[in-house]
């Protein structure tokens, strides 16, 4: 503990489906300083770029305690579109965070920031600076390894979706009822839209509406669509439609907005919609959430405290046993091209039944 506490530690938030961002990052900040582990704490807005970007700092203390009550989830933001194992973002990360006396990396996020963490893993450590992949918030598709923000996202992405169809499928245009198309948010993985079918399916219901009083349609990402004989089927039904489509699909919901609006439905109003990034604030977040949380933040932060200099991931096994791995973790069930983890067979049968 004494080297750790001649260091300094950045924690930042790389995304994922999880509302309580900052409860998790604040949690690990405090949880840290109540340790003794470092010498300061800093919290790094919009991810990777707080890497480079020395005025994204937040200091750990009272004061932004303060500063977060009430506050939404995403307060500390997120921002795509930068790989941290490309030039310049490495070179200029190693000369501030070196500058700045910064040991350890801690990210909590999703399945990005997992491949990237993973990614820069071998050139950080070269210049004496571990990574950490700290708590993983809504990683899709990973069997065996419980993530935090997976039933949170089902819960928040069923009743946004619900909210839609309540508004939109009571409009008739032209005698005929609309067509909404929501994506379900979950790059390249089709549990969650898995799980917000099998909700709709088990109580019988979208919304106020029968579950066979709507034309239910839905396009995963791991499962091929005809997308010819949807937009004649959906063409041919004058019922309410609602399409749910995973976001690591092939066909994108603007694309067969515009397909279905084009050549089949001249006539009946088309809406589409993204959906899954929660909105409510921390302090709404249920108190099972919080302790749940709880417990994942009290591990990593054990962890890191004993295990200073080392990179690695932690993970929650289906027996709920916290335990520690290679920080490639995560990026290895998640690779950057294509999905490896199958959804187990019921699920998938599910799906068929709703697929064109």
């Amino acid at each position: 503990m004494a080297l750790a506490s001649k260091h300094n530690v950045l924690i930042t938030y790389g995304g994922g489906l999880v509302d309580p961002a900052a409860f998790v990052l604040m949690g690990l900040a405090k949880g840290l300083f109540e340790r003794g582990a470092f010498n300061q704490i800093y919290i790094g807005c919009y991810s990777f770029e707080s890497l480079y970007k020395r005025e994204l700092w937040k200091k750990y203390d009272s004061h932004l305690e303060r500063e977060l009550e009430g506050r939404r989830g995403t307060y500390f933001g997120t921002c795509r579109g930068i790989d941290m194992t490309e030039e310049p973002y490495k070179s200029l990360s190693i000369q501030m965070l070196k500058k700045e006396k910064i040991s350890t990396i801690v990210i909590a996020g999703g399945d990005g920031s997992a491949r990237n963490a993973a990614e820069m893993q071998g050139y950080f450590e070269e210049h004496g600076i571990c990574v950490v992949f700290a708590i993983p918030l809504t990683i899709d598709g990973i069997n065996g390894s419980t993530v935090i923000g997976r039933r949170q996202a089902k819960r928040e992405s069923i009743r946004q979706t619900e909210n839609i169809v309540a508004a939109s499928l009571q409009t008739r245009d032209n005698g005929k009822y609309s067509v909404v198309i929501v994506e379900l948010q979950g790059r390249n993985r089709d549990d969650i839209l898995e799980r917000v079918l099998e909700s709709f399916v088990d109580s019988g219901k979208v919304s106020d509406f029968d579950l066979d009083e709507i034309l239910l349609i839905v396009i995963p990402a791991t499962l091929s669509s005809n997308i010819q004989k949807l937009i004649e089927t959906v063409k041919g039904s004058e019922r309410r439609t609602l399409i749910l489509i995973s976001e690591g699909a092939e066909w994108k919901v603007e694309n067969l907005a515009w397909l279905i609006e084009e050549y089949g439905l001249p006539k009946r109003k088309v809406r589409n919609l993204a959906v899954g990034h929660p909105s409510q604030a921390n302090n709404q977040t249920t108190e099972q959430d919080k302790t749940e949380y709880q417990k994942w933040i009290d591990f990593a932060v054990e962890s890191i405290a004993c295990r200073h200099g080392e990179s690695f991931s932690t993970s929650l096994s289906e027996e709920k046993e916290y335990r520690v791995q290679p920080l490639s973790y995560y990026a290895e069930r998640n690779p950057r091209h294509g999905q490896q983890v199958k959804l187990p067979e019921e699920e998938i049968a599910l799906i068929r039944r709703y697929m064109i």
